[in-house]
């Protein structure tokens, strides 16, 4: 059957999140570019389709490809680890320190590969420095309306949204980095339902669709977004990105799939493991035993 039964679907998170805690550092740094780089070129393709079809929604429908593919290729993404290292170390599979090195050296990969795919995109968007995105975008030429989004995204999601706010505004990224990754982690929790590759690919691609419609603040694509931006012109110092968008994003992300997909499907779905064995109804062994016991 292909569909995974609600307690044998937390047995097999747990389990992920066990072996991902034992992967190596290579592995994780590689698998963790191979997903950052990915998302960078999906969140690219998502802007370019809802520019040139005056239909946002649609580069939204299109975007989970990336999240896909690092599903079915077994890559790391650190949002999706926010769930599943925390289940297994719940269940004494992991430990928290081995949770925490998953974590980092993930994000860093995540970010290694936005940040390279952010830097070839702002060479071909301005054809290697030869167009200005601003000036050129105002003409409505090409890929210079591709990259004059990117500054507007990185301007407005950090100094309008946020900076402008204060405290308020890091509430507003916190929170936002919750519902954000409450979806994205019920992605991967959905694909794991299915054992087929059309079944993984239905079930995870509405939850991706649903975030990056409502304008969610996922890491993974904030790091291509906000890397892209200072590199296309956006003015936007890098130390700002990180203090009003990576860091209470990474924090809201943290407990939008620790907290609403780990920890909830954890405690109601959890399989309790007997401590003792099971009665097997062997007839010749409980003959030898009931003779042994007789001779005693």
């Amino acid at each position: 059957m292909d569909y995974v039964l609600p307690n044998e679907l937390v047995d097999g998170m747990i389990a992920a999140g066990g072996k991902k805690s034992t992967v190596s550092t290579k592995n994780l740094l590689v698998r963790g570019f191979y997903s950052g780089a990915i998302l960078g070129l999906a969140t690219c393709l998502a802007i370019t389709v809802g520019i040139q079809s005056g239909m946002p929604f649609l580069g939204s429908v299109i975007f989970p490809f990336g999240f896909a593919s690092i599903v079915l290729f077994g890559m790391e993404l650190v949002t999706g680890n926010f769930a599943l290292l925390p289940m297994a170390t719940w269940a004494g599979k992991s430990s928290w320190k081995a949770t925490f090195r998953n974590w980092g050296w993930v994000w860093i990969g995540n970010f290694l590969g936005t940040f390279l795919v952010a830097v070839l995109l702002s060479i071909s968007l301005t054809s290697a420095g030869t167009i200005d995105p601003l000036s050129a975008a105002e003409g409505g030429k090409g890929w210079a309306v591709v990259a004059s989004k990117l500054i507007s995204i990185n301007q407005s999601n950090v100094l309008t949204k946020y900076e402008s706010l204060g405290s308020t505004g890091l509430f507003l990224a916190f929170i936002r980095g919750v519902i954000a990754n409450w979806l994205v982690c019920l992605g991967v929790t959905m694909a794991l339902v299915s054992k087929s590759v059309p079944g993984k690919l239905l079930a995870c691609w509405l939850p991706i669709t649903a975030f990056q419609t409502m304008g969610m603040e996922h890491i993974v694509v904030n790091m291509f977004l906000h890397t892209a931006g200072p590199l296309l012109g956006s003015g936007v110092p890098f130390i700002k990105v990180i203090f009003w968008n990576f860091l209470p994003v990474t924090v809201g992300n943290i407990i939008g799939g620790m907290v609403f997909i780990g920890m909830l499907f954890y405690s109601t779905h959890r399989t309790k493991m007997p401590n003792v064995l099971p009665t097997v109804h062997d007839e010749k062994l409980e003959r030898e035993l009931a003779a042994e016991l007789g001779a005693r």
